[in-house]
């Protein structure tokens, strides 16, 4: 899954050294920057944490009750040391992570850009953290050499499709399923063209 929920077990090819976002950078209360290693334990409680709120009701309790901060920040500190995420950005708020984006090539429709996950915590809903990484994440895409981008959401997630929609994404009506934790989980896609 892409966007809607973040898939740390689907590696990227390393392309060498991310260059520094445009993206990166205060944007109002919010510090966005390069993920690193050390984040990892933080990834962890924010992709467990963002996956319990958001998706409560749409993917089984089961997958979401299950799931555990530190083995989730584990495979995330193994996938920043080893160069499998490089271009995971972080979100703060009064220097606490709390949330990320992770983008890359389409692993679908290649040659363009794909936003695979943005996963905040929801205390900071409302904060401006989610529109500060989607908006770094676009950055990224286009310094990448992405004029158009796509991202995958759970078709019942309205709460996501708005979010995507503020920021000029649009759905395809494109769908596909994934395998999560044993469950198959429909998917919408949805698309931006970054340089038009």
């Amino acid at each position: 899954m892409t966007a809607a929920a973040s898939d740390p077990d689907h590696p990227v090819e390393d392309s060498g050294p991310s260059p520094r976002p445009s993206g990166v950078g205060r944007r109002g209360s919010v510090l966005v920057r390069p993920a690193a290693a050390a984040d990892a334990s933080a990834l962890g409680e924010v992709h467990v944490g963002a996956w319990r709120a958001a998706y409560r009701g749409m993917l089984p309790d089961e997958l979401l009750d299950g799931m555990d901060a530190d083995v989730a920040g584990a495979r995330w500190r193994s996938l920043l040391e080893d160069g499998l995420r490089p271009h995971t950005l972080v979100g703060q708020l009064d220097g606490r992570v709390v949330g990320f984006a992770n983008l890359g090539p389409a692993f679908e429709s290649v040659p363009d850009g794909e936003l695979y996950a943005i996963n905040v915590l929801p205390e900071a809903w409302g904060t401006g953290v989610g529109p500060a990484l989607l908006a770094a994440a676009e950055d990224e895409l286009v310094l990448l050499g992405h004029r158009v981008a796509v991202l995958w959401v759970i078709p019942e997630n309205a709460r996501a499709r708005r979010f995507y929609a503020r920021s000029g994404w649009h759905s395809t009506d494109l769908r596909s399923t994934r395998e999560v934790g044993g469950a198959q989980v429909g998917l919408v896609q949805h698309l931006k063209v970054l340089i038009p």
